[in-house]
C-alpha cells in the first residue's frame, strides 16, 4: 500500500512472444479463438535423431526477430543468434519500450532493468552434445585428441561460459542502452513476481523512475520435455487441462515477456496512458522438497495473504484470480486447497479463475509476466478469453462457484504461482484510474 513517502507504479509498457505469435494482438486474438496454441513438435537431436512432443512452440523466426533488434554489429559480433532465447528476450524488451513511448538518452539514463529465466545457454550447450560430425572433425584436428579432459574443454569451454547468467543482464543492457539498476533472478516458475516486486520497490522508493522486466524460456530442444517426462509430470494426452477432473499433467510452451514499470506521476507527465497499477506481492519457501509443494505448511496460502494485505485488498475486491494452474493431479490440488484457505472453501463465490497455461503452455521462468499480461488483456478487454476458461472445475477440489459474466471496468487483479523448490508467489494489480486507461484494442 502507498506510503506518504513512497511513488505510485504504473504499468505502461508491454510485449509479448508466445505460441500464438509475436505481440500483444497475436497473444489475444490466439486466446480469444478458444484454441490452444499446442501443437506437435520436433526437436533436433542432430542431423538424423529428432524428439517428438506436444508443446507450444513459437511461431516466429529466430533469425528474423534477430534481425530488427537495434546494434547489428552487437548482434552478430557477439552470437547472440546462437541463443534463442536470449533473442526472444531482447524481442520483448524492444516490443515494451515502443509500447510505452518510452525515450531516454542513450549515454546516461537511470532506466533499470530485471532479467528472469531459469537456465540460460542451456539449450544451445545441450545441442553441442548432438552435433557429431563437427565434433568427430574437430578431434581429428585437435592437439589433445588423445587427452580427453583437455579436449572436452576445449569444445565446451565457449558454451559452458555463455551459461553464466550476467551477460544476459550485460548483452540486454548493451543492446538497450540501459544502464540504471540491474539484476537477474531465478525462483523457478514464480521468478516473474518476484522480478516485479523487486522493480516496483525501486520506483516506489524513488530509486529509478522506469524498470524494465524481462523474462521467458524456450524449451524446444527437448531437454526439459525430458525431465519432466522422467518425473511423471507431463501430459500423456498433449492437453493442458487446469483444475479438471481430466488433467493429467502440464504440457510445455515457448513464451517470453517484458513489461515497463514506470512512476506513475512521471507517465502522467509525459502523458501515457497505462495499462494497470501495482498494488503490492506476498511471497513464501517451503524450505522443503525441489519437485514436490509442502502441502500441510500452508506457506502457498500465507503469500496469497500478504499480497492482498499489503496491497489493502479484502478477497472479495478481487476480479480476477490468475493461478498458476499447471495441469497436475498433485499440483492442482494443492492450489486449489491454498486458495480456498483464503476465498472460502467451496462454499462462496470465487472470483472468476483464468487458467492461461491451458491456451499457451507451461513457459516456465516466464509463465508469471506472459500470464500476466494475458490477464490484463482480458481485462482490458472486458471479458476472459475463450481458450483460458475454467468451465467445469474437478468436483473433488475445494473451488468455489466462480462468478460469471463480463469483467469490471474498476477491476483489481490476483496473479498468483507455486514454482518448484516451494517458491510461492501472489500479486495485485488494479485498473488505471479514468484519466490513464487506454483505448480498448480492436478485437
Amino acid at each position: 500500500m502507498s506510503g506518504p513517502s513512497q511513488r505510485r507504479v504504473a504499468i505502461t509498457g508491454m510485449g509479448a512472444l508466445s505460441g500464438y505469435g509475436r505481440g500483444l494482438r497475436p497473444l489475444w486474438e490466439g486466446l480469444s479463438s478458444g484454441g490452444s496454441a499446442v501443437r506437435g513438435h520436433r526437436a533436433r537431436l542432430g542431423r538424423r535423431a529428432w524428439l517428438d512432443y506436444p508443446m507450444a512452440a513459437l511461431r516466429d523466426d529466430i533469425a528474423t526477430l534477430a534481425s530488427r533488434l537495434p546494434k547489428q554489429g552487437v548482434v552478430a559480433g557477439s552470437r547472440l543468434t546462437d541463443d534463442a532465447d536470449l533473442i526472444a528476450l531482447a524481442d520483448c524488451v524492444m516490443q515494451s519500450i515502443e509500447d510505452a513511448g518510452l525515450a531516454y538518452p542513450a549515454d546516461h539514463n537511470d532506466i533499470g532493468l530485471v532479467v528472469t529465466h531459469e537456465s540460460p545457454g542451456l539449450a544451445a550447450h545441450v545441442q553441442g552434445f548432438f552435433r557429431w560430425g563437427q565434433m568427430l572433425r574437430a578431434w581429428l584436428a585437435s592437439r589433445h585428441k588423445l587427452n580427453p579432459p583437455e579436449f572436452l574443454y576445449e569444445q565446451q569451454s565457449v558454451s559452458v561460459y555463455r551459461m553464466h547468467s550476467f551477460l544476459y543482464i550485460h548483452h540486454l543492457s548493451s543492446l538497450f542502452d540501459l544502464h540504471g539498476f540491474t539484476l537477474y533472478n531465478n525462483n523457478a516458475c514464480s521468478s516473474g513476481a518476484f522480478a516485479l516486486s523487486i522493480a516496483a520497490d525501486r520506483i516506489r522508493t524513488g530509486q529509478t523512475p522506469a524498470v524494465i522486466v524481462v523474462g521467458g524460456d524456450l524449451p524446444e530442444d527437448g531437454t526439459k520435455y525430458r525431465w519432466f517426462q522422467d518425473l511423471g509430470l507431463y501430459s500423456r494426452t498433449g492437453t493442458c487441462r487446469p483444475f479438471s477432473a481430466r488433467r493429467d499433467g502440464l504440457v510445455l510452451g515457448s513464451g517470453a515477456a517484458a513489461i515497463v514499470l514506470e512512476d506513475l506521476d512521471r507517465a502522467r507527465a509525459r502523458g501515457r496512458t497505462i495499462w494497470a497499477e501495482w498494488l503490492g506481492s506476498g511471497f513464501s519457501s517451503d524450505g522443503w522438497k525441489v519437485t514436490f509443494p509442502d502441502v500441510v505448511g500452508g506457506r502457498y496460502a500465507e503469500a496469497i495473504r500478504t499480497a492482498l494485505r499489503v496491497s489493502g485488498t479484502a478477497p472479495e475486491d478481487i476480479s480476477l484470480i490468475c493461478p498458476h494452474g499447471v495441469g497436475s493431479g498433485l499440483y492442482d490440488r494443492y492450489e486449489a486447497g491454498s486458495l480456498a484457505a483464503v476465498f472460502g472453501n467451496g462454499a462462496g463465490a470465487w472470483p472468476p479463475l483464468m487458467p492461461v497455461k491451458a491456451a499457451v503452455g507451461h513457459t516456465l521462468g516466464g509463465c508469471v509476466l506472459l500470464e500476466t499480461i494475458a490477464a490484463i488483456l482480458a481485462l482490458h478487454h472486458g471479458r476472459i478469453p475463450d481458450a483460458a476458461t475454467c468451465p467445469q472445475p474437478d468436483p473433488a477440489l475445494p473451488i468455489g462457484r466462480t462468478r460469471t459474466g463480463d469483467l469490471p471496468e474498476a477491476w483489481r487483479l490476483l496473479k498468483v504461482a507455486n514454482g518448484f523448490a516451494g517458491q510461492n508467489s501472489g500479486l495485485v494489480l488494479s485498473a488505471p484510474e479514468a484519466q490513464d486507461r487506454r483505448a480498448r484494442l480492436e478485437g
